[in-house]
Order: structure tokens, then sequence, then C-alpha cells
């Protein structure tokens, strides 16, 4: 299986990062599977591609919550269920609260876990600082780590570059252009909905 994240969604999810650089994050990845068999069950073609069209931001404070996840994940699965037809959750990522962990805790393996009960193609998505930092030179390699589930070893880091790709090659460009634009400030997780609740978790002027 091979993924491939949109502009849109690899953007969201480091300007969710960036905004909370002292503190952990995480959001929830959705999609659909293109080519092969598709559907995320035992028929699932190996060339198949989970592509990461969009994310949800959630959290930013307290991350292991399981009645907060639990509404937040009923609220994405509803939306996108029914206004955007084949879409679908399928995987979360996750930003570290130190600059230089590049480990993935138990939070979102435990996440992932969930995930994985329903499709079983799911991902995690790690931000990487290091790559994040160099975005003007980083070229079309994606900021993150792939962690993919193996049913006897757990969550494994994806042993090849070309498992995960950004679906457009000026994505880098545009969120080191962003950054700049100190547009994090505009992200809305669903911590902040939460507090407020006219804040948009889907963030609908993120990219205007």
């Amino acid at each position: 299986m091979k993924y491939q994240i949109s502009q849109t969604a690899y953007v969201k999810l480091a300007l969710h990062a960036l905004k909370h650089r002292s503190a952990a994050v995480n959001g929830i990845l959705v999609g659909r599977v293109s080519g092969g068999g598709g559907g995320g069950g035992a028929e699932e073609d190996s060339a198949a591609t989970v592509s990461i069209v969009d994310c949800v931001p959630l959290f930013h404070g307290q991350l292991g919550l399981l009645p907060m996840l639990e509404l937040a994940l009923t609220q994405i699965e509803e939306y996108f269920s029914s206004h955007q037809e084949g879409l679908s959750i399928v995987g979360c990522y996750h930003a570290n609260e130190r600059f230089d962990d590049y480990d993935l805790s138990g939070i979102p393996r435990k996440i992932g876990d969930h995930i994985a009960r329903y499709f079983s193609s799911a991902c995690v998505l790690l931000l990487d600082n290091r790559l994040l930092e160099s975005l003007a030179k980083a070229g079309k390699k994606p900021a993150v780590q792939l962690f993919t589930r193996d049913s006897s070893r757990g969550w494994r880091s994806a042993p090849g570059s070309s498992d995960l790709v950004l679906a457009e090659s000026t994505a880098n460009e545009i969120l080191y252009d962003y950054i700049l634009e100190g547009r994090e400030q505009s992200v809305t997780d669903f911590d902040d909905h939460l507090d407020d609740i006219s804040k948009d978790w889907l963030n609908p002027g993120l990219f205007d």
C-alpha cells in the first residue's frame, strides 16, 4: 500500500503544529483508497494508494481524553460521509512536544489502533522537525514520517521514502510561504471549537 498526501492536508497539519510549538498536537487524516480493490478490508490490492485528501486538527492540550476524542471522531466521520462522498477517516497525525523527539508515543499509537479497527490500512504521520526546519531545501520530500501498522509488530516506520509522497510538488514551497506570513495563527482545532463553538474546525478560510 502506498500513501499520498494532498497539499491541503499537509500544509494544514504542519501549520497546526507550528501554532503550538511548545505542545504536542494531533489530528485526523481524511481520504480514500484509489486503485486496486480499495475499501480497507481483506480485498485490498497491494498496488492501491491511500490518498489523504484533508485533515482535521484535533487537540493541543489534553491529547488523551477519550470522551473528547470520541466526540471529535463522530463529528468528523458524520461530516465527511455526508458532505464529501467517498471520504472517510484513514489515519491520524501527531507532533511531539519536544523538538528533538522523533519517537511515536503511546497516544498516536492508540488512536491509530482505534482507526485501524475500521480501516486496516490506517496510517500515522509524525511531524519531523528536522525536515520542517529545512523546507527551503526539502524539495518534494514531506516533513513527516509515515508509520503503518503490522498486525504482529504494531506500528512501524515505513522503510521506503517512496511510501509517502506529496500529491503536489509545490507543497513545501506553499508551506514555506505560509510560515513566512504567520498563517499558522489562523488554524482552528477541535480544542478551540470546544472553547468557542463559533470557531470552525474545518478551517474554511485558511487558504484564502
